[in-house]
């Protein structure tokens, strides 16, 4: 007790204010701490779908326009391609992308061609240090400046065709535009769209809408539709009218609050993940320009 007459608080009353203080104190921080967590998780969320969604958006773009103005003259006798080749986990394509003429033909009366070998556009996913140990092999007329109708092969190295080792990040490539390149490590050209990627895949289907690529083994490449220049893989490529494509991104930092059941990976099972999809209308199915006349 205070004694009468004296003013101030007694130890006793200072302490247990401190005390009531230091608890007000701490509970507030754990809120604090709780709601910026929320924020943060929140924010980073919302950034990386957005990265992502830009990405998934410029995908269907692309596969909408597969094919466009491929085959100007009609010709049956070139070998170029509206889809180049047709993978579970990755898909090239070919399109008139820059809308302006290119290097002539070799030795035809309908010399000027509107796609470039840099408008032959591949999406896979990928290891960013470049640790993926498969290759995207298709066929194609890329070697010389005038394109002289032989196929040569491509090959696409470090890419991830079986995802078994996720987080990926989502890349754009396409092929230099300089013949000069051809055989060298500067003809592949790489241009990363969006990290954090846990799969992509593609399913292609006919006019029925059946699929093409049917059994759609994920853990192998050996039941893909590929990129094969002849025999069933060209024929199963110029059925593809529509391709159903699934991409799903993992947010930018873990949760570590937070574990996905369905996850059976350690390195992504405290993401939070998000899916896009889209069943995707290729506008140029099957068309091609009409043959040149012979001039007599």
């Amino acid at each position: 007790m205070r004694p009468i007459g004296e003013t101030g608080l007694s130890l006793l009353e200072a302490l247990t204010a401190l005390a009531v203080l230091m608890f007000a104190s701490v509970a507030s921080l754990g809120i604090y701490e709780r709601m910026w967590s929320s924020y943060k998780n929140g924010e980073n969320a919302a950034e990386q779908q957005q990265t992502v969604r830009i990405a998934f958006d410029k995908v269907v773009l692309d596969l909408q326009l597969s094919g466009f103005n491929h085959n100007p003259d009609g010709s049956g006798l070139r070998p170029d391609e509206q889809i180049e080749a047709a993978f579970d986990t990755a898909a090239v394509v070919r399109a008139d992308f820059d809308a302006t003429l290119e290097t002539a033909l070799a030795g035809d009366a309908f010399d000027a061609v509107a796609i470039g070998t840099d408008e032959i556009v591949a999406y896979v996913l990928a290891k960013p240090d470049g640790t993926s140990t498969d290759t995207l092999t298709f066929n194609a007329d890329v070697e010389q400046a005038q394109r002289d109708g032989v196929v040569e092969t491509v090959s696409i190295p470090n890419v991830a065709l079986v995802q078994d080792d996720p987080p990926y990040t989502l890349y754009r490539i396409t092929l230099n535009s300089d013949a000069s390149t051809w055989g060298t490590s500067s003809f592949i050209v790489r241009e990363p769209l969006a990290e954090n990627v846990r799969s992509l895949t593609f399913r292609y289907l006919d006019s029925n809408g059946a699929p093409l690529n049917a059994t759609f083994d994920l853990a192998t490449t050996s039941d893909d539709i590929g990129g094969a220049e002849t025999g069933t893989p060209a024929i199963q490529r110029r059925g593809i009218r529509r391709i159903d494509l699934d991409l799903v991104g993992l947010t930018r930092d873990p949760d570590m609050g937070w574990t996905d059941a369905q996850d059976s990976n350690p390195a992504t099972r405290s993401f939070r993940k998000f899916q896009l999809t889209a069943n995707v209308t290729r506008r140029n199915s099957g068309l091609a320009g009409l043959r040149d006349l012979p001039a007599n």
